[in-house]
């Protein structure tokens, strides 16, 4: 790609990527639960998602498991009443959650600040309820039951396996890699530029000439697609897809892996949800009310670390650049 404001060609992977790419790989022959990687790297998906509304465009959403649970259902239900092919019902996924996003978008970004969050809680509610509801569909509480994990057709007379946790990490892997190429894409091209002038001044945006609820509902768009994909992820892991998937506590999850990680960036959201992900299976080990220590946590980083673990690397990256520039300036 060309970099037209400098005339340099942009590779096609940014070094940044690459860590990511070999830090999950690394992560999954040194962590015990080897299951632990491909759930963090789907919930990182998730997050990443999540990130594109609130650190991107400020708009703080608390209704992401309406697009998470029904991109996990779409996905399900397709492998078992179909036996879809697995990329094609990703794909469904993506659908259903940019298509849900649209519709809850379209409705909530007419208010802003707190009725912003609690019409997109409301729809959160409402999606749960229906899906509760539709018993002979869902599976009501017992949710979605037996998800079949089809092998993995990419030419005709070739088939590989994504049954066994480590075919399936790779698979989760290939498909996380590529969403974050995308949505790296996303963020640095002049779309990501205009975002992110919605967030920090959307009366300036709107007087330059643009139609600041249209990015809104593209930024929703946007993330409902990568959402509705990290919930077909999910199905397909758990071979089973809970009524948990569309519960609020999902949408504080994403909520809390990015603050966790940092909302100002888009490697924040990955950190934090090895953090959290690593932290509550260890927790979850050694004491039943490992919730607390969660949720102190996550007020020490609100309260004191505004910019998550990102903004602290990033910080003590800023201070070492500079302490080295004075010493390389002193005589």
């Amino acid at each position: 790609m060309i970099d037209t404001a400098l005339g340099k060609k942009k590779p096609l992977v940014d070094w940044e990527i690459i860590i990511l790419a070999g830090s999950f790989l690394v992560l999954q022959f040194i962590l015990p639960f080897k299951m632990l990687v491909t759930e963090i790297m789907i919930f990182a998906l998730g997050a990443v998602a999540f990130n594109i509304l609130l650190g991107f465009t400020g708009l703080l959403s608390f209704g992401q498991a309406a697009l998470f649970g029904p991109g996990a259902y779409a996905s399900g239900l397709l492998l078992i009443h179909f036996g879809w092919h697995p990329l094609i019902t990703l794909l469904l996924s993506c659908l259903t959650g940019a298509f849900l996003a649209a519709i809850i978008g379209l409705m909530s970004i007419r208010k802003e600040g707190v009725y912003f969050v609690m019409l997109t809680m409301a729809f959160n509610g409402l999606v749960y309820f229906i899906i509760y509801q539709m018993k002979e569909i869902t599976g009501g509480e017992d949710g979605l039951l037996n998800v079949p994990r089809p092998d993995l057709s990419l030419v005709p007379g070739i088939k590989l396996s994504i049954q066994s946790t480590f075919q399936f990490f790779w698979f989760v892997w290939i498909i996380f890699i590529l969403s974050m190429i995308a949505i790296k894409r996303i963020i640095d091209s002049p779309l990501g530029h205009i975002l992110v002038a919605v967030r920090e001044n959307p009366t300036r945006t709107r007087t330059i000439g643009y139609n600041i609820n249209h990015y809104k509902l593209l930024s929703f768009v946007m993330s409902g697609f990568f959402t509705g994909l990290a919930g077909g992820l999910y199905a397909m892991f758990l071979k089973m897809v809970p009524i948990t998937v569309v519960e609020m506590w999902t949408s504080g999850d994403f909520i809390i892996i990015a603050l966790v990680g940092g909302v100002g960036s888009l490697y924040g959201p990955v950190i934090g949800a090895v953090l959290v992900k690593i932290l509550s299976e260890v927790l979850a080990e050694l004491w039943a009310r490992w919730l607390f220590i969660l949720g102190l946590t996550f007020i020490v980083f609100v309260m004191f670390m505004r910019g998550g673990l990102w903004g602290m690397i990033m910080g003590i990256k800023d201070k070492m650049l500079f302490k080295k520039s004075n010493l390389e300036g002193q005589p």
